[in-house]
């Protein structure tokens, strides 16, 4: 349904005719002082945004199932149906989406691919459950919303941890997919504080300002994730990978090499509160062995040569630069910078 429901004096209403006009938006009365707006889809306001070259708009999709399992994916033409299924079916519902947005980019050509959202959002997804998804390929290591638990806390592992819970069990058995990390934003809020814009994106190295180049570009995994740090260049030479960071004035950077290696303890126990007790349906504890920082660095340019003994190697980029929210100014943070 294209139509939205809404306080008649609602801020969003007032705006969005102040921007665009009385003959632009179509709107409608409704009972009880409300009224109905028509929410216009990508095609009728594409010309509106896009310049040739300089920027472009492209679709994107969640895939909204139950018991916050949400998958989102960009560029699809058709409705990929959720799965349904109990709160521990979770694990079954992320394969079987996973499959099914596999399925479709096998049948339309288009290099789409499923991005699981906020693990950490209502403490729905544990990093097991992303590890029997076996073809699972990206999920948000950062969401901008107030409300995910990025960081984890006291007993429950943060987002960068259950990322290498994952990719170092991943790449010590040999079953499933290399696993990389985005930064999204997941606006709600264009008005006041909350899950507002401009929190987290990806900066893509592509050819061309077009979504199949772009979705080339992040499938090989020529892109970064960031909050606000910039990159100049990315290289690996085989041996060596080398990341120069473009400065700010004032700032400081810390730039960590992450990686776990090969032989290292894989054995995990259940994860258990401050009284001893299990804690239900979270990431297990798992050995020290995982998440080392290889390497640290405060200089612009940072390198890390290889031993051969590393299952991957990984870069997070702190810096002393405050993350700020758009609309409101308020501190929500550090900005970071994942490759």
């Amino acid at each position: 349904n294209p139509w939205q429901r809404l306080p008649k004096d609602h801020q969003a209403v007032a705006k969005y005719t102040e921007s665009f006009g009385e003959e632009w938006v179509d709107i409608r009365p409704d009972e009880d002082d409300h009224v109905l707006v028509r929410l216009k889809p990508l095609d009728e306001f594409r010309h509106m945004f896009e310049e040739p070259g300089e920027f472009m708009l492209m679709m994107g999709n969640e895939i909204t199932d139950r018991h916050a399992v949400h998958v989102v994916t960009i560029h699809q033409d058709e409705v990929i149906p959720t799965v349904g299924g109990s709160p521990g079916e979770r694990a079954d519902m992320i394969r079987e989406i996973v499959h099914r947005v596999d399925d479709y980019r096998e049948r339309s050509g288009r290099n789409t691919w499923p991005v699981l959202a906020h693990p950490n959002f209502t403490w729905a997804i544990t990093a097991e459950m992303m590890l029997e998804a076996e073809s699972l390929r990206y999920f948000e290591v950062y969401n901008g919303h107030p409300a995910v638990n990025n960081k984890g806390n006291e007993f429950r592992a943060s987002t960068d941890r259950m990322w290498d819970i994952v990719l170092s069990m991943r790449l010590s058995s040999g079953n499933g997919k290399l696993i990389y990390g985005l930064a999204t934003d997941d606006t709600h809020n264009y008005h006041a504080g909350g899950a507002t814009p401009g929190r987290g994106w990806v900066m893509v190295r592509s050819d061309k300002l077009e979504a199949g180049s772009i979705l080339d570009a992040i499938d090989s995994g020529d892109f970064y994730s960031t909050t606000g740090v910039k990159i100049n260049e990315i290289s690996f030479n085989g041996s060596e990978l080398t990341v120069d960071i473009e400065p700010e004035e004032g700032i400081t950077y810390t730039t960590e090499f992450i990686g776990t290696l090969a032989g290292f303890d894989t054995s995990s126990t259940a994860t258990l509160d401050g009284e001893g007790n299990e804690i239900a349906n979270t990431t297990r504890t798992y050995s020290e062995e995982i998440e080392l920082v290889l390497s640290a660095s405060s200089v612009l340019s940072s390198s890390y040569t290889f031993t051969g003994n590393e299952l991957y190697v990984r870069v997070k980029i702190t810096s002393s630069a405050d993350k700020k929210d758009r609309i409101t100014g308020d501190v929500i943070g550090k900005q970071v910078a994942w490759v």
